[in-house]
């Protein structure tokens, strides 16, 4: 049948691209709402969300912004029922927010600190899916489609061993094996889940190791191709995913590392 550039747009779908305010999740943003996606931004604060939504609609797209707290069960909820209220659908779920990773030894985390963690990056998404899985199931779709989809943020965090990472990657390996084991449960549904693994993105989370000249080079060393990401970089294969040429995707977790996990 053959593929056409169409294939690679969003045009039409809703998408909910939660922690897009800023960083990784703005550029997703942007880059699903410029494929013609119809987008809900989200972030902790009414203002930011509405301060992005203004700039997007500035370049013609279809977005609106909702503020959600999305480790409280309520917000997830509302964020939905705000999303089918105004768009009546829900297409696409981005699971992009999340604590960024912090350098801490083990053996000196706290109890708080860990739960913290687990909640934003792990628990939020587990529940934020379970209540978009049911209303795609709701929505329906034909035989042997599959229309809908669920993209995770993950990190190389959750496949190499960083020293003092041990919360952040296993909070992102949580999320590499919730895509798999999710991915082969909701198939049968119409729905794919894949995920994105980023390595080191210039974002605020990775700014202090960037302006530290021995830090920088160092975190360089590891990397193959020799640099930060940026975050439309890693948007690009976010949209990839989201679109129709990547419908036989589903279970995987696409490393954005410049080479890094070949060593």
């Amino acid at each position: 049948m053959g593929f056409t550039t169409a294939d690679y747009e969003v045009n039409g779908k809703v998408a909910i691209v939660t922690g897009s305010t800023r960083g990784i999740g703005h550029a997703i943003a942007e880059a699903l709402a410029a494929g013609g996606a119809k987008v809900v931004i989200t972030g902790r604060k009414q203002d930011a969300c509405d301060k992005v939504a203004a700039e997007f609609q500035a370049k013609g797209y279809d977005v609106t912004g909702v503020a959600t707290e999305i480790t409280k069960k309520e917000a997830r909820e509302n964020l939905l029922a705000k999303t089918i209220e105004k768009y009546g659908r829900v297409d696409i779920l981005v699971n992009n927010a999340g604590i960024g990773g912090m350098t801490n030894k083990m053996i000196d985390i706290e109890e708080d600190f860990f739960k913290e963690h687990f909640d934003a990056d792990v628990t939020s998404l587990y529940f934020m899916t379970q209540i978009v899985v049911k209303q795609m199931i709701e929505q329906g779709c034909e035989k042997g489609t599959h229309p809908y989809k669920i993209i995770n943020l993950s990190s190389v965090a959750a496949y190499l061993a960083p020293m003092g990472d041990t919360v952040y990657g296993a909070c992102k390996a949580a999320v590499s094996q919730l895509t798999r084991i999710t991915a082969k449960e909701v198939a049968r549904y119409g729905i794919t889940v894949t995920g994105v693994a980023p390595g080191y993105v210039v974002t605020d989370m990775t700014a202090a190791n960037r302006e530290d000249e021995k830090m920088a080079n160092a975190v360089k060393a590891m990397i193959p191709l020799r640099r930060y990401a940026q975050p439309d970089e890693v948007a690009s294969v976010v949209r990839f995913l989201a679109s129709n040429a990547a419908s036989y995707l589903t279970g995987c977790v696409i490393p954005i590392d410049g080479g890094m996990l070949l060593s």
